[in-house]
């Protein structure tokens, strides 16, 4: 009788282990595609200081340029996260909102800047294609 009493206490606690040793796995490919998307969210965000760096904007300039920054942030997350849209609208529609910052970002510029900024923009397409 007591072997049976100790069969029965080692099956639950033997059972009780294997169900919290349990682990939630997550697919490889999520992370590298969060781990690949951090680091063009990074190297963009270095390639756009740089730029702006090489402009030599005004404290004036600077101000208006976080400001305009922080609006578009504002405006592109608004898109991304509209149910309503489908994938195709959505992508147009961020694509009308970046031609308007660099239109938005171009009026802040004095006419040496806006020159500067062409070719920058223009060096760095060239980079990513």
């Amino acid at each position: 009788m007591m072997k049976k009493y100790i069969s029965i206490l080692i099956f639950t606690c033997f059972s009780g282990l294997i169900s919290t040793a349990q682990v939630q796995r997550t697919p490889a490919k999520q992370k590298t595609d969060t781990l690949n998307a951090a680091k063009v969210s990074e190297k963009n965000r270095d390639s756009r200081k740089e730029m702006f760096r090489e402009l030599d904007l005004s404290k004036e300039q600077k101000i208006k340029m976080k400001e305009l920054n922080q609006s578009m942030k504002a405006s592109r997350e608004a898109i991304e996260n509209d149910s309503t849209l489908s994938e195709t609208e959505k992508k147009a529609k961020l694509k009308t909102l970046r031609k308007e910052q660099v239109q938005k970002i171009q009026a802040l510029l004095t006419e040496e800047q806006k020159v500067k900024f062409r070719e920058l923009k223009a060096r760095k397409d060239e980079e990513g294609s």
